[in-house]
């Protein structure tokens, strides 16, 4: 059994048969994969796989070699046609059917066959037929395993087309369209595998429908499937889905459209006054209408006259619509008045309608409200006017309707005061019963305006218009004067006097009577008298001309009308006010000095009438002045604007009296308006050189200079003086004033500059004094001012270590002024003042010069320190050929510079054998001459230290014992390597020369002698170091 393998059929084969040596698959599989493939015709499917187009899909092939024993071969099989064969072994054999050859790969540990490029026709049932050499008993897989492969194909698009074959887009509105309409539509799935499921769907519900048709063109079906559908209110905001379900997409495909539809409205409904209202109330009326699709255009009536809020501003319609859940609106019209009795009984209707009642030429809906108003009553009086005499009977008319109609109070009003009806002395009637009023006997103060008051269970009802009862007596008057106020006589102006009623009917006075403190005046009309001027007048009015003292009386009247001549009015006194006489003017002190006071007084003799005790002043004759009125004014303090005229005058009520008017002269002490300032600096070498002080003094003061408290004589040449008196500046305010200049004569100062130590002194300005002041003086102290020199530093070099705070460095200058000091490094400034201070931790990029700017607006200067960053050496280790010995250089880069080194060798147990400091020829460097007896490789450390400490280690490989040439220098190699090349050319040329004179002595010797000729065999040696090189050259 050793040397047999058994196929599934059970049938051994000869294992010396597996390979033939003219093909990779033997006899014997292909016997045992034909009993395979009879196998597999009754087997059932073991697993389906489906995979997209043009995806690769993968088909495994299940193999237990615990169960079934070691694999011999593997075949695969396209329904009845093998594919593709495996056979196991030392020399593992694939081979693959042509066809396939491009697009199908078997592979093992999993087996399975890998399908590249999947097409619609690879869709089949895959058989995996395997042979085992020795099939175990437990092994339950004698009939291959078959593999159901389907080829996904996704659909290339969902359309919906309408009845008339045009394209819907997904989620497109269709319509309007009106219900019971029928609504037709086509749903098509094109280029698809496999057959898909397409279904017609409105919202959660599946609509009934025709089959779909399938259509199968290379492999891909197109299905359609149509819809027929009446439409109805359940349509309503839903959208009709297209939905396809297929194996070859993950989620249903959903493409849907809507309808616009077009309902008629279900319902109207009108409420809002449920029994009655009352006049004068808001009534609202409402109207719902439901259930429909557009919108409805709704119209009031007011029983069969429509209303329109655009003819009548106190109707409002306020309409609005609302869009309901299911597309459907629920408009609702309010319809708001204020009740009134025109409104009652009367039969308000709403009506509505919609374009699908329009198109269907039905009726529009309507609903109707009856309203009934109550209302309080509506009253009428009459007659409008009555004219009585006293103690006479009249009657007053009062009309009404109501709703209700019972009155529950009865009132009248006189002059919108309440009547007391309860007197029945004076009154009959004004009540429920007898709504009539009767005035029994009239008097005056039944005069008025009466109107009626009729109240019922709703409210009150007062009479638009009233009577008028006149009833006429005797008149009380007063007396009037026009202008009411004093007058004055200066105005030589008019008073007109009335004789006014203040009582009386009728109130036209016929006749009046004038009176002057208690005397008759005049009596009008005057019809007696010759001048017919006096009769045909306004007896209530009397003009008095030209008003003066004279007419300073008490004035009266009495006035007559038809009930006869009433009472004498109360007096009235007419004023008249007259201006006071001439003012005197006069002040003190007699001459105002500068920033002091002066007070000016003013009077008169007559104060007139009123008395007057208030005064206008003016100044420079302008004003009056608004804020002083009294009879003293005291001007402080003085100043070059008083020095003006002054004017007064009194004045009252009647006008202003004659003006006053003094000159006023004003004195200034000295002072000073340009003083000199406290310190005047000027450069040494300044060319020029001046002080100048103003001084106001009035009258004129003179002005002296004085250098350190010693006055400078006019002979003195160093100096020479310029003066000038100023006049005065209204602008500043300033009096007249003198300005003194002094000129410093540089031409006769020593060497025409000034000496920086010996001219520095104090300067004073001196004033004499005049009548008002004594003298005044201003010192300056006069410095002289040079440029920074002799600059300065504390510490001309400072040591620092690195990651340390150096102390500071002050920066000294001599100047005047002062200078001001900028410490600068690598051009830029890092501190400002004498003091460089650094409180950051330095670094060894903060190494070099740093540089203090000492300045002043003459000029700068300049000194310097060095601050020495002093840090640990780092090293670097170097292997060169020093005197024909390899040799290691150890560099230490550091400040300071001057290090010593430690050498040592890294052992394997990571412990380091000291070799010692090595040979110091330079102070940043150490050599170390390797031995030449190591075979193995190493690991040299160096280390250096300065005073600031040790550094970190270096090290470098060693691995063996250098070559010749590497123990050269570079260079030196450089230089051997380009002497070989040259001498190498040179015997290149040397060569080609003698090829070329033996040429041409052969050509030469051809044609003079038949002796040949035989060329010289030269042999050159070259020797190079490091070994020998032979070159033969024959020519």
């Amino acid at each position: 059994m050793g040397n047999m393998v058994l196929g599934r059929s059970g049938k051994a084969v000869p294992k010396s048969n597996q390979l033939a040596e003219s093909s990779p698959i033997s006899l014997s599989l292909v016997l045992l994969l034909f009993f395979a493939l009879v196998d597999s015709t009754s087997a059932q499917v073991d697993t389906t796989i489906s995979q997209q187009e043009s995806q690769s899909v993968v088909l495994p092939c299940p193999v237990n070699s615990e169960k079934c024993g070691k694999l011999h071969s593997l075949n695969w099989f396209k329904g009845d046609a093998r594919i593709a064969a495996m056979l196991l072994g030392d020399s593992n054999v694939t081979s693959v059917n042509k066809e396939f050859d491009e697009r199908v790969t078997v592979e093992q540990n999993p087996y399975r066959l890998v399908i590249k490029d999947l097409k619609i026709a690879d869709e089949d049932i895959y058989l995996c037929d395997t042979t085992f050499f020795i099939p175990e008993e437990t092994c339950d897989n004698f009939n291959g395993y078959r593999i159901e492969l389907r080829v996904l194909v996704p659909p290339t698009e969902v359309v919906i087309l309408d009845a008339k074959g045009d394209r819907l887009e997904n989620g497109r509105v269709v319509g309007p369209m009106q219900e019971r309409q029928s609504l037709k539509a086509t749903c098509t799935v094109r280029n698809t595998r496999p057959q898909p499921e397409v279904s017609w769907f409105r919202g959660t519900k599946r609509l009934t429908t025709y089959s779909p048709t399938h259509d199968l063109i290379n492999g891909l079906y197109t299905s359609t499937l149509e819809l027929d559908w009446q439409l109805s209110r359940e349509d309503l905001a839903q959208d009709f889905e297209c939905r396809v379900k297929s194996a070859a997409i993950q989620n249903v495909t959903v493409t849907k459209f809507s309808v616009d539809l077009q309902v008629r409205p279900t319902s109207i409904n009108i409420n809002g006054v449920k029994h009655h209202t009352v006049q004068g109330s808001k009534v609202v009326l409402t109207c719902d209408i439901r259930g429909a699709r557009p919108a409805v255009n709704l119209t009031w009536y007011n029983t069969t006259t429509i209303i329109s809020s655009d003819e009548n501003e106190i109707t409002e319609i306020r309409t609005k619509s609302l869009e309901k859940s299911d597309g459907t609106f629920h408009t609702q019209s309010e319809l708001i008045f204020n009740a009134t009795r025109f409104e009652n009984d009367r039969v308000f209707r709403c009506e509505a309608e919609n374009i699908v009642l329009q198109i269907n030429r039905e009726k529009p809906i309507s609903s109707a409200l009856t309203l009934e108003v109550l209302y309080p009553p509506v009253v009428k009086v009459s007659p409008s006017d009555i004219i009585a005499n006293t103690s006479e009977i009249v009657l007053l008319n009062c009309e009404y309707v109501a709703n209700p109609a019972s009155l529950t109070q009865v009132e009248w009003y006189r002059n919108d005061d309440l009547v007391n009806v309860n007197d029945t002395t004076h009154y009959k009637g004004g009540n429920s019963e007898n709504v009539a009023l009767v005035i029994k006997a009239t008097n005056k103060e039944d005069i008025g305006n009466y109107s009626c008051q009729l109240s019922n269970n709703i409210g009150k009802g007062t009479s638009d218009h009233k009577i008028n009862l006149d009833v006429q007596y005797a008149p009380t008057v007063e007396i009037l004067m026009i202008p009411k106020g004093p007058v004055k006589e200066s105005d030589e102006s008019n008073v007109t006097l009335f004789c006014n009623v203040l009582d009386a009917n009728p109130s036209v006075l016929t006749k009046v009577r004038w009176y002057a403190n208690s005397t008759l005046l005049k009596e009008l009309p005057d019809c007696e008298e010759t001048r017919e001027d006096l009769c045909h007048i306004d007896p209530s009015k009397l003009l008095l001309e030209s008003i003066g003292r004279g007419f300073f009386y008490n004035y009266s009247c009495e006035g007559f009308n038809a009930a006869g001549w009433g009472p004498r009015s109360e007096e009235k006194e007419l004023l008249v006010h007259y201006e006071p006489g001439p003012a005197t003017l006069s002040h003190f002190p007699l001459v105002a000095v500068k920033k002091k006071s002066v007070t000016f007084s003013c009077s008169v003799d007559d104060p007139g009438f009123p008395e007057s005790n208030r005064f206008r002043w003016l100044r420079g004759g302008r004003g009056p002045l608004q804020d002083i009125v009294t009879k003293d004014w005291t001007v402080e303090p003085i100043d070059l604007d008083n020095r003006s005229n002054y004017s007064c005058y009194a004045y009252n009520e009647g006008g202003k009296g004659v003006m006053a008017t003094v000159n006023l002269e004003v004195h200034a002490p000295p002072f000073f308006i340009r003083n000199l300032p406290q310190y005047t600096g000027i450069l040494h070498t300044s060319p020029n050189a001046t002080l100048t002080c103003r001084i106001e003094c009035v009258p004129r003061c003179d002005i002296s200079w004085q250098k350190d408290g010693v006055p400078i004589e006019r002979n003195d040449t160093r100096y020479f003086v310029k003066e000038k008196y100023m006049d005065a500046s209204p602008a500043t305010g300033d009096f007249e004033s003198m300005l003194s200049v002094l000129h410093f004569n540089m031409p006769n100062w020593p060497d025409s500059k000034f000496n920086i130590e010996d001219d520095n002194a104090n300067y004073t300005c001196v004033s004499t004094g005049n009548t008002v002041g004594g003298s005044i003086r201003s010192r300056t102290y006069f410095g002289i001012e040079y440029a920074p020199e002799n600059t300065t530093v504390s510490e001309k070099i400072v040591y620092v270590q690195e990651g340390t705070i150096p102390g500071r460095v002050i920066c000294k200058s001599r100047a005047n002024p002062e200078p001001s000091y900028d410490w600068i490094f690598k051009n830029q400034t890092i501190a400002n003042g004498n003091a460089l201070i650094i409180n950051t931790p330095m670094t060894r990029n903060d190494n070099g010069t740093y540089t203090c700017l000492a300045y002043n607006k003459h000029g700068n200067s300049i000194a310097k320190t060095i601050i020495e960053v002093q840090f640990k050496p780092r090293c670097e280790i170097e292997r060169q050929e020093i005197d024909d010995q390899d040799t290691l250089i150890c560099i230490a880069y550091g400040n300071p510079i001057e290090a010593d080194f430690s050498w040592s060798i890294k052992t394997e147990n990571e412990t380091d054998e000291s070799l010692g400091s090595g040979k110091k020829e330079n102070s940043d460097k150490s050599y170390y001459i390797l031995q030449t007896d190591y075979a193995i490789s190493r690991t040299y450390r160096c280390v250096a230290n300065n005073t600031v400490g040790y550094g970190s280690f270096c090290e470098i490989e060693v691995a063996e014992q250098l070559a010749w040439w590497q123990l050269w220098e570079k260079n030196t190699l450089i230089i051997l390597v380009a002497a070989i090349l040259g001498l190498m050319l040179t015997v290149i040329i040397i060569c080609c020369i003698i090829i070329c004179i033996c040429r041409r002595r052969r050509r030469q010797d051809k044609y003079l002698t038949e002796v040949p000729i035989s060329c010289i065999q030269s042999k050159r040696q070259v020797v190079f170091t490091g070994g020998t090189v032979v070159g033969t050259w024959r020519v």
